[in-house]
């Protein structure tokens, strides 16, 4: 038991089962080799998940209690406890794992402000998680969503949130943890993990800087999310952030993890740190809070971690224990969460009994998920700018594609390794019916492969639809009937990628597999599986001639890596000779420049090609080089030669459309004065390049809005990261006073939309009530499209309050000439601030402006409320009564617990679940060591 009750007695009384001596059968033999007789009370399917983890900790001894609080855990064989890794990812698809359906990152799915479709994203990813919990004995804690704010697009992991409003963000996350949890009565499908708790903007100091601000900023702007996560989305994990709050870390911050999150908002799952986040609490270099590993470990626990990324814990623990800076006692609250959460999921259950646990790994990258994804990544792409309706495009037109992103795709951090992939010239080429022929052999369209023990490994499609072949394992091969090298190749291009640390060796051969090699090359890691780049290497000419079975052969996958590499194509040319995709139309190809650097530009040639086509899609970006976790940007430009680049072809051909796949938002503003069309793609997933050639050729009309603001320069922007103070910094649309590039909420379409007949239901909202605003929307254009139609709020008040603030929206789609009703609903509660003298969240006497509006900057129906005052919300420094009334009995609930402030923190069942301290229960001061 992890604390005491002075004269009140909550032991429970458990009566131990005993043990029978049982004949068994053959059959009977094989079950209990899997599933242990009942002998404890853990194994009572009949209690409460709570009582079954406090049990199974009360029978663990003190090593096997450290050894269960990292990610990485030991098997613990005489309770039949396996092994567990709870470090897992899902952001956008099962990442980790092998075949997984990737979806478009959050960044994207934002942009699409469907609710329903995040939802059902979701749901397909923790079928595809169940998937390989069921085959593969994989955990079911996922390290999902980011739910951090964009406070600033130069941040390393914008690609990973939701945008730079806290509502819409808590609305998303809310949706995505639902899909992810499922929703049966008893158990959850998965365990998401709502991070990084608080205030987590900053890569490059992130393990040694304090994200600083005042209790307005935080309250207001950074927790709103979190705080929906819990309450509404009943998150059962929360993942402690690497960056200090006020100066003290997040991990070890008793204010975030029990007085916020706990006591508060009535937190009640476990709180896992980053991966090495325990270690920035002590080392000299990092936040150095505290001067050990042993202290680090139990200010961390103690404070309300519960969980360790590494093995920190694991290794100091013990030491923490025996120099008094923790109990055991301490050890066992963290474990008892843990091992809830694990209970929750069905792990100790029979199978039969849990919903998921039959779920086939057919419904990896399934069909029904790849329409999904690919739904999603049409949703997201926004369209910023259309001059003389130049798109849709006709597909009789001539197309150069040009630039590094034309025949590439970048999945992002934390992808899956989908089987199918698009590149916009692949999308385009398709929709055209363009049969491409420039010698590249697609390695998904392999004729013969070896046979692999696991099936899911060398899969490919069979329509040739584009793809790549992946899960490849050392000494693979694949094989390619009648490959025509004409008069002879001298060179080879593969285009793969991997994220182990050793090269990939491919070993070509002619007509068969012998002890000889025609030609080997070397492909290296690239950091990544999703991030693909070629390798060049020259062949003999005159062996690689004439027409050949070419067989392929892999070699790598060692140092603990389980595959080689994901390969996606591979091309034998003679670089002396006309590429025939910059040659012959009607459609063209040209890389023009790398991502970055200058080594790869050719200005002249990308001209001289973008001259010959009727129109230009100049495709740019950015990738995980130039923003990823770790690595933020210092400056919002294309990076390289991008933008040197696109002014070169715009010079020869002004017909340009730029097509952006970005993390976040870029500077492109002589790109806006001069392109006449621009689309964001953001990082798409597997089917950006069908979505995105289906948005250029008019096969579906963009709807996806931007949920960052885009500003003009970096000078608009603070000088560093550090200034957390989103008013002082003048930071999102919410406080933003000069015109941005692109504003929140922006994105066109190919039609128009009129809104009109404004309805507020109620001109004065009191405390507690709702009231609903409905507009009539119509499609006044000539193509079917949706609307998302933004509910804007502005109070009227003596402080300083956002210029706008988004409290609703709705998605509408409309036929042309049809009108639909939309209905918004707003609460008292959202027109509130965060009271600094009082510690409350409160909604002021006076006027609202009501905007409804097509994006923050494009108001188009405007109304007027009036509020009454009222405090709509305390925090745990509210003390709603005070220490004598508790001692004296006056306001108190015998069933509660009050800590010394006067404070409700839960009922005498909670009490094993709150942390060491003072406290009131019915009329007596209870103190839990």
């Amino acid at each position: 038991m992890d604390g005491n009750f002075a004269d009140i007695d909550l032991l429970m009384n458990i009566n131990t089962m005993k043990k029978k001596t049982i004949t068994l059968t053959a059959v009977s033999l094989v079950v209990a080799s899997c599933v242990m007789a009942q002998t404890h009370p853990f194994q009572d399917e009949s209690l409460s998940f709570h009582e079954r983890a406090k049990n199974l900790v009360s029978l663990l001894t003190l090593e096997e209690k450290i050894n269960q609080v990292g990610h990485q855990t030991l098997a613990i064989p005489r309770l039949n406890i396996k092994g567990y890794n709870y470090w897992n990812e899902a952001i956008h698809g099962v990442a980790r794992s092998g075949l997984a359906t990737s979806f478009p990152v959050s960044k994207a799915m934002s942009s699409t402000w469907d609710l329903p479709l995040i939802f059902d994203c979701a749901v397909a990813t923790s079928d595809e998680a169940r998937v390989y919990s069921n085959t593969k004995d994989k955990g079911l804690i996922y390290w999902c969503p980011t739910i951090n704010m964009s406070r600033d697009p130069r941040w390393g992991r914008d690609e990973e949130n939701y945008g730079e409003d806290p509502f819409l963000t808590g609305k998303i996350a809310v949706e995505y943890i639902k899909g992810m949890q499922g929703d049966d009565p008893k158990y959850y499908k998965t365990i998401a993990t709502a991070k990084h708790f608080a205030a987590n903007n900053y890569e490059k100091g992130r393990h040694s800087t304090s994200s600083d601000m005042d209790a307005r900023n935080l309250r207001e702007y950074y927790l709103p999310a979190f705080e929906m996560a819990v309450k509404e989305g009943n998150v059962r994990s929360v993942m402690s952030a690497y960056n200090a709050l006020n100066g003290i870390p997040c991990g070890a911050n008793h204010e975030l993890l029990i007085d916020i999150l706990r006591t508060e908002w009535g937190f009640n799952g476990f709180v896992t740190s980053d991966c090495g986040a325990v270690d920035d609490v002590y080392q000299s270099n990092r936040h150095h809070f505290v001067n050990t590993a042993a202290e680090a470990s139990a200010v961390s626990i103690v404070n309300g971690e519960d969980l360790n990324c590494g093995n920190t814990f694991q290794d100091y623990c013990k030491e923490a224990i025996e120099k008094g800076y923790m109990q055991e006692a301490d050890l066992d609250t963290a474990l008892v969460r843990v091992f809830e959460a694990r209970f929750s999921v069905g792990e100790f259950d029979n199978a039969s009994n849990v919903p998921w646990r039959s779920i086939s790994d057919d419904v990896l990258d399934c069909e029904e998920h790849r329409q999904l994804a690919y739904k999603a990544a049409q949703e997201a792409i926004v369209l910023l700018k259309n001059d003389n309706n130049i798109l849709p495009l006709d597909k009789t037109k001539s197309v150069a594609v040009i630039g590094p992103f034309g025949n590439t795709i970048t999945l992002g951090g934390y992808s899956g390794s989908p089987t199918a992939l698009t590149t916009p010239f692949g999308g385009i080429a398709e929709k055209i019916g363009y049969v491409v022929n420039d010698g590249t052999i697609q390695f998904e369209d392999c004729e013969e492969q070896s046979v692999p023990s696991d099936s899911k490994r060398l899969t490919h499609e069979a329509n040739g639809s584009a793809g790549n072949l992946g899960y490849i394992f050392n000494g693979d091969w694949v094989a390619f009937n009648d490959i025509n090298l004409g008069e002879g190749k001298s060179r080879v291009d593969i285009y793969s990628g991997a994220k182990n640390n050793n090269a990939t060796i491919v070993k070509f051969y002619l007509d068969e597999i012998d002890d000889t090699p025609e030609a080997t090359v070397t492909c290296p890691a690239t950091g990544n599986w999703s991030k693909y780049e070629i390798t060049t290497a020259e062949v003999d000419p005159n062996v690689f001639k004439g027409v050949h079975k070419v067989y392929v052969q892999f070699e790598g996958g060692t140092n603990g890596d389980k595959y080689c590499a994901n390969m996606d194509w591979f091309k034998f040319y003679d670089p002396n000779a006309n590429n025939p995709l910059e040659e012959d139309g009607p459609l063209y190809l040209y890389k023009g420049c790398a991502v970055t650097g200058t080594a790869e530009t050719n200005l002249e040639r990308a001209k001289e090609i973008a001259a010959k086509a009727d129109v230009v899609i100049f495709a740019a970006g950015t990738d995980l080089t130039v923003s990823d976790e770790s690595h933020d940007r210092t400056n919002l430009n294309l990076p390289g030669d991008q933008q040197k680049l696109l002014e070169a072809v715009y010079s020869a051909n002004p017909n340009v459309i730029l097509l952006l796949q970005t993390c976040s938002s870029v500077t492109i503003n002589w790109a806006k004065e001069h392109v006449p069309a621009i689309i964001e793609a953001w990082y798409g997933g597997q089917a950006q390049g069908k979505a995105i050639a289906d948005v250029l050729y008019g096969d579906y009309n963009p709807s996806g809005k931007l949920t960052s603001t885009w500003y003009n320069a970096l000078s608009d922007l603070p000088n560093g990261m550090l200034n957390y103070d989103i008013r002082d910094a003048k930071y999102t649309y919410m406080y933003h006073d000069k015109t941005p590039l692109y504003p929140f909420g922006y994105g066109m379409s190919y039609t128009t939309f009129e809104y009109q007949k404004l309805n507020i239901s109620k001109s004065r909202l009191a405390a507690g009530e709702e009231l609903i605003v409905s507009a009539d929307i119509t499609n006044t254009g000539k193509y079917a499209g949706a609307e998302i139609v933004q509910l804007y709020a502005h109070v009227n008040s003596s402080i300083e309050r956002p210029l706008k603030q988004l409290v609703g929206f709705a998605r509408v789609e409309l036929e042309p000439g049809e009108t639909k009703t939309v209905t918004m609903p707003l609460k008292h509660e959202q027109l509130s601030y965060f009271n600094e003298q009082t510690n409350t969240f409160d909604v002021e006497e006076g006027s609202v402006d009501i905007y409804v509006a097509a994006s923050s900057a494009d108001v188009r129906l405007t109304g007027k409320i009036n509020t009454e005052a009222a405090t709509v919300k305390t925090t745990y420094k509210s003390a709603p009564t005070g220490i004598q009334d508790v001692i004296n009995n006056l306001k108190l609930q015998n069933d509660r617990i009050y800590n010394i402030s006067g404070y409700c923190v839960g009922t005498v069942e909670d009490f094993e679940r709150l942390p060491k301290g003072f406290y009131i229960v019915g009329n007596k001061k209870v103190i839990k060591q």
